[in-house]
């Protein structure tokens, strides 16, 4: 079944994107990103520059869960300057892709829908990277990964009703969090994980740190979702639309307290991602052609089903872990099906490639 309607379509080609505007290390790199993507050969398909990326930060994600899928055991340095190499890697690919397209006049909507949806695939991946780096404990970790889930969800949300996706809070925005991100891997590949669990002038680095991101993003997740109620003409509508994550949040806390959470943390949260990402690459997809945005989400429901049945049904651990791996094949499974669904219905409807550039007929 098609997920864009006609109507959907025929906005496509009236779509622009509007920035939110460009942090102060947004302005300061971008010579340098203009450098890179001018030397990019004119054959080179933007989106094939944005999916080099994604699939560099999967490999750094997967070296670094299958080291250690609890996610609280000392992995190998090499692993932290992997991570640290392809979040820089993503961080340039991500802002020349649409450069590339520029140059190469091949800008379409698809483009700023895949690199959009890589976005939102990316940050659970920062998130397990961050958790390795620093080991994490076990409650702090959750939370992190739940109240980044909102921010996410918010931001989305947000432009769909706006038409403007903020990516910035003043000056500090993705390009500062992501140089972040790749400080703490190299901190951790020099230093070691325990590092962060040294005492310095009498304070401990890994609470001040954690505690800081904690209160930054409950602070920003409150305002993002009353922001998003009061200031919206469709108050009730953009209340019910977080239903659906109000019960995928909820049934998070089933797996947290599962035994099989201190075994396949790693894996548990990289599922938690693909099942967010899918919900908010929809709200992507609905802001580009101006479609309602669902309330039913057909990935979430292996989810709520294996999730439910674990809660009332006793079930051994190995049990347990058969039917995470059956819903977790299940989800990426409907994942790429609605992602290979929309890729064709644009690029059949534009007459466009997703990986390569037509030329164009005179």
């Amino acid at each position: 079944m098609a997920f864009i309607s006609n109507n959907g379509l025929e906005n496509l080609k009236k779509y622009k994107y509007v920035s939110g505007g460009y942090s102060y290390l947004d302005n300061k790199i971008n010579p340098f990103w203009i450098f890179i993507s001018e030397l990019y050969p004119t054959w080179l398909a933007p989106n094939l520059i944005t999916f080099i990326g994604f699939i560099t930060m999967i490999l750094a994600c997967v070296f670094q869960v299958f080291a250690d899928m609890t996610l609280t055991q000392e992995i190998p340095s090499w692993t932290f300057y992997f991570m640290a190499f392809a979040i820089f890697a993503y961080q340039t690919l991500d802002a020349t892709d649409g450069k590339q397209a520029r140059r190469t006049q091949s800008s379409s909507p698809l483009g700023q829908l895949f690199d959009h949806g890589c976005d939102s695939f990316i940050m659970q991946f920062f998130i397990i990277g961050a958790a390795q780096a620093t080991q994490m404990d076990r409650d702090t970790l959750f939370y992190f990964q739940f109240f980044c889930q909102i921010g996410l969800w918010a931001i989305n949300q947000k432009e769909y009703y706006t038409g403007v996706l903020h990516t910035h809070l003043a000056n500090f925005g993705v390009t500062e969090l992501e140089l972040v991100a790749i400080s703490v891997q190299l901190f951790s590949a020099i230093f070691g994980q325990s590092a962060w669990h040294n005492k310095i002038f009498g304070f401990n680095l890994y609470k001040i740190v954690t505690t800081t991101i904690l209160i930054a993003a409950i602070i920003s997740d409150i305002f993002l979702f009353f922001s998003n109620i009061f200031k919206s003409q469709k108050s009730f509508r953009v209340f019910i639309e977080w239903v659906p994550l109000f019960v995928f949040w909820t049934l998070q806390f089933v797996w947290f307290s599962s035994p099989i959470y201190s075994q396949l943390a790693g894996p548990l949260l990289i599922n938690f991602g693909i099942i967010l990402s899918s919900i908010v690459c929809k709200t992507i997809v609905c802001s580009t052609t101006k479609d309602q945005t669902p309330l039913f989400h057909l990935e979430m429901l292996p989810f709520i089903i294996i999730s439910l049945l674990t809660y009332f049904v006793p079930l051994s651990l190995e049990n347990l872990k058969i039917l995470f791996w059956i819903q977790f094949i299940s989800t990426i499974v409907l994942s790429l099906l609605f992602i290979k669904n929309v890729i064709n219905q644009i690029t059949t409807y534009l007459n466009i490639s997703c990986f390569t550039i037509k030329k164009k007929e005179n």
